[in-house]
């Protein structure tokens, strides 16, 4: 045990002297989000039933992130879906998921919703209802749509579900972003 902390050590050291990475650069790394970003349209049309994989690196939707929470978003229709079955690590209260986790399931889907949307835009607010403890271990279900678009403003809605049950309702404020400003910003140029 002693020399495989001995290890651990070591190699965290090593990855210490790494140079870091920001979202930025994993932008300006793929090819289709440059591409989007430049045609100012954000991962063109996502057809129904597609997969929405935004960022890669997401700790809540991220494909390539093995701290990720494991929520899968697909467009269904108008909306977007989310899915995930939370396990202890995601415990808040003993036996149920953490409000937190489900708040940050809730964004990322309402965030899936944007390349439906055909949009680039930031959480200016959420506010959740919890109705019911959120159980762990089944899967939930999480359903975002655009209620309606005040110019710059998307007023959007949410809910998650475990068995056909509602254990939380959402409502947020995204702020659609000019998408040539957001390439200077995020390194895409």
């Amino acid at each position: 045990l002693e020399a495989l902390a001995q290890r651990a050590t070591s190699l965290a050291e090593r990855l210490e002297l790494e140079p870091s990475r920001t979202l930025g650069d994993e932008m300006a790394a793929s090819p289709g989000f440059v591409d989007a970003i430049k045609n100012r349209r954000l991962l063109g049309e996502v057809t129904d039933g597609a997969f929405i994989d935004m960022f890669s690196d997401s700790p809540v939707s991220g494909s390539a992130n093995p701290l990720s929470i494991g929520l899968l978003i697909g467009r269904e229709g108008d909306q977007a879906v989310g899915r995930v079955t939370l396990e202890r690590g995601w415990e808040g209260a003993p036996g149920r998921s953490h409000g937190g986790i489900v708040a940050a399931c809730i964004d990322e889907t309402i965030g899936g919703l944007l390349p439906v949307l055909g949009e680039m835009a930031f959480t200016g607010e959420l506010a959740i209802r919890y109705q019911a403890p959120c159980p762990m271990g089944i899967p939930l279900e999480f359903r975002a749509w655009l209620e309606h678009r005040d110019g710059r403003k998307l007023h959007v809605s949410c809910t998650g579900t475990a068995d056909g049950v509602v254990f939380a309702r959402a409502t947020a404020l995204f702020i659609v972003v000019d998408l040539e400003r957001f390439r200077r910003y995020s390194g895409t140029d």
